[in-house]
Formats: structure tokens, sequence, C-alpha cells
């Protein structure tokens, strides 16, 4: 949890770098950095603590910055862009939707890099990661989607932290009983 915090506020100064008049490739360029430092920043708490366990989990971390890449690059623009209604109306839980299928996709394509480098250390129980990272995921979206639409009156580092805060809980509550069994 405390990876996916840091990781998120590394993102969010990245993302800070970006100004209007900036073209269009260098803020692509910034958010898919931003990208890269938060799943690194992220993967390698979750790397130090599956080493513990002594888990052969080498490719941990370059596994999940390129799934998370891709999640960034085409999964979550894709299941955003059906996520509307095509009609162009509104409702107030688009946004709950959008937020919670986008972070649930992705975790479906992140927890299945994972799941793949857990395999050989502790055999198919590494499928159960994947739901795991999915539910997890389309939870975090929902819940800081809903977050992220009412007004807070402390400052950004804040706002940032208890979204990151919030959604990193929620992904790892749903991946702690498989940690839970994959250590036995």
């Amino acid at each position: 949890m405390i990876g996916g915090v840091l990781g998120a506020l590394v993102a969010w100064r990245v993302r800070a770098l970006i100004t209007f008049s900036a073209p269009a490739l260098v803020v692509d360029a910034l958010r898919y950095i931003a990208t890269i430092a938060s799943a690194a920043v992220t993967a390698g708490a979750q790397w130090i603590l599956l080493r513990r366990y002594r888990l052969d989990v080498f490719w941990w971390v370059p596994a999940t910055v390129i799934a998370a890449l891709l999640t960034a690059i085409v999964v979550i623009p894709s299941v955003l862009s059906h996520a509307g209604d095509p009609l162009g109306a509104v409702h107030p839980s688009d946004p709950l939707i959008a937020g919670g299928a986008a972070l649930a996709a992705a975790g479906l394509v992140i927890g299945t890099a994972q799941a793949m480098v857990l395999r050989p250390s502790v055999g198919n129980r590494a499928w159960l990661w994947l739901p795991a990272t999915g539910i997890g995921g389309g939870l975090a979206g929902a819940a800081t989607s809903a977050l992220s639409l009412r007004p807070f009156a402390y400052s950004a580092f804040a706002y940032i932290s208890v979204l990151a805060a919030l959604g990193a809980f929620l992904i790892s509550a749903c991946q702690a009983p498989v940690v839970a069994r994959l250590v036995r």
C-alpha cells in the first residue's frame, strides 16, 4: 500500500511538469514517464515484500512496468472510449462506471503479467492473483472516481495522497488473501 501511494505521488509530480502550451507529444511522453515511474515504485515495493518470502520474482518490476505502460497506452483509453453514452448524454454514474471498468481492465492486464512471473515459484496458484488484481482495480477505480468528483478543501498533495491511499488500500485488500495463500 505504501508503494502504491509513493508511486502515485511520484507520478503526480511528473504530471505537474505538463504545461498548457506543451506540444501533444511532450504531454503524452510525460504521462507515459509518470506511468513508468509509478509502476516502478509500486512494483518495487511489492517485489521487496515477495522476495522476503523467498519467491523467485526477478522479473516482477519489468513485467509490471511493461503491463502498466500497455494499459496506459492501449487498454485504459480503449475502455474509456467505449464507456460513454453514444448520444453524448452524461449520467452521474458515468465516471464511476468508466473509472471502475478502466482500472478493472488494467488490473487484469497487470495481474496477468504478474501471475506469469509468480507461476514458476508457486505453480497454478499464481492465477489467483489475476481476479484479485482485477477486482481490486475495479473497486479502486470506482471509489477514486467517486471521490474525485467532490471538491476537496486541502492541498493537491493531500488530495492526491488520500485518493492514492484509498486506491492502494482497495487493491491491497483484494490481493492480501492471495499473497497469504501464496507464501504458505
